[in-house]
């Protein structure tokens, strides 16, 4: 099974890369192992396509890894401390499973998605987990959405605790997870609905967060806003000469790694810099992912098994 969904595959329209229209850059996102050299991006694009690649930050090797057909919900997923589980949330609107559902949280060993355990969701309300510990997870389904699948069992975790309070969508694993990672918050989102349309907000004030450098004086800033019905991010870096300059493009993701090198997912590519007392050094291109299409990739025997 190449991703959580029992189905195979479906076969890549080749349509989709011969359009007249420009394609848009793919949207990138990234977690990170808290006491390992790994993380998971994920590439987002066409919209319906998301590409999941394995870093490995020590000696910055990429393994591009499952295509899947559907939606993943990265503010709703997390990595393992060591790196070598990841948990996700994701949707399959147009091929609904009465066994699986449409929607549905699940643990598997980045960067594929072969399920090891499966929770059925049934809707994309809540939804997706935390890493309590590396075999402990903290699972954002109420107790009674809390059955795995049967042929899903996490057999390879200690612990799986359900959320009873578990309520709308992104929040509150995206929030619990940036604090846990550093993203100190300077300023709370503060919104309203709009007057006079359909379940639509504005930002009154946004929240900002700070992740500071581990060994020098600069930090990140994080500004969060939500635009009728979606969060809106944006990044700005502050060194002891004030601001950085960054490359310009559209920023999906600023952050430290775990060596202290400011990366950034950028225009569909992984750019870093180091970074000392003396400020940002010149930024290196480690990743063009623009041009990657979707294509079919068997899981390897190790990505069917636990650890």
């Amino acid at each position: 099974m190449e991703t959580a969904y029992p189905r195979a595959l479906p076969a890549v329209d080749d349509d989709l890369h011969h359009s007249m229209k420009p394609i848009p850059l793919p949207r990138l996102s990234m977690l990170q192992a808290s006491r390992a050299d790994v993380a998971v991006i994920f590439r987002r694009g066409p919209s319906k396509w998301v590409e999941v690649i394995r870093w490995d930050t020590q000696r910055d090797h990429f393994e591009r890894g499952a295509w899947f057909n559907g939606r993943i919900y990265q503010r709703r997923c997390d990595l393992s401390p060591d790196g070598e589980l990841l948990i996700y949330f994701a949707s399959r609107f147009t091929s609904v499973d009465k066994e699986y559902t449409y929607a549905w949280t699940a643990v598997s060993r980045p960067p594929w998605l072969t399920a090891l355990a499966l929770w059925p969701k049934g809707n994309c309300w809540w939804g997706g987990g935390l890493f309590l510990s590396k075999r402990q997870i903290w699972l954002n389904h109420r107790p009674e959405e809390a059955l795995p699948h049967p042929k899903h069992k996490p057999r390879g975790l200690r612990r799986v605790e359900a959320n009873p309070e578990a309520h709308g969508e992104d929040g509150p694993i995206y929030y619990k997870r940036l604090m846990r990672d550093g993203w100190d918050i300077k300023q709370e989102l503060e919104i309203r609905r709009q007057p006079k349309r359909l379940i639509s907000y504005e930002t009154i004030r946004p929240e900002i967060r700070v992740r500071g450098h581990p060994k020098h004086a600069f930090r990140i800033i994080k500004e969060l806003r939500v635009v009728d019905l979606k969060a809106r991010e944006w990044f700005a870096v502050e060194g002891p000469s004030g601001p950085v300059a960054l490359p310009p493009g559209r920023l999906d993701w600023v952050d430290w790694d775990g060596h202290g090198r400011l990366i950034l997912l950028v225009d569909g590519m992984v750019r870093v810099s180091r970074v000392d007392d003396h400020g940002v050094a010149a930024w290196t291109l480690l990743l063009d992912l623009r041009d990657d299409k979707p294509e079919r990739r068997p899981s390897p025997p190790e990505a069917w098994k636990w650890l």
